[in-house]
């Protein structure tokens, strides 16, 4: 009985942790909609606008990759 409480607890646990992941897909979103936004003002710093949505992506998804790995480590435990 005390093993099923502990596994409902890691899965509760688990919910908990990736709910940033949520925020992760929509800050994704926003730095994409900038992205397509700024170059439909000025098409002539696509080059500079795509490697700074570039930098936005890698960041959030880092974020997104600790996280997974938080649950990964919460799970196992």
């Amino acid at each position: 009985m005390v093993l099923v409480f502990i596994k409902a607890l890691k899965s509760v646990a688990m919910a908990h942790a990736l709910t940033p992941l949520a925020g992760c897909a929509a800050g994704l979103g926003l730095v994409f909609n900038g992205f397509l936004r700024g170059v439909a003002y000025s098409p002539e710093l696509e080059d500079i606008l795509f490697s700074h949505t570039m930098l936005g992506f890698a960041l959030i998804e880092s974020f997104m990759v600790i996280a997974v790995g938080v649950v990964g480590l919460i799970y196992s435990y």
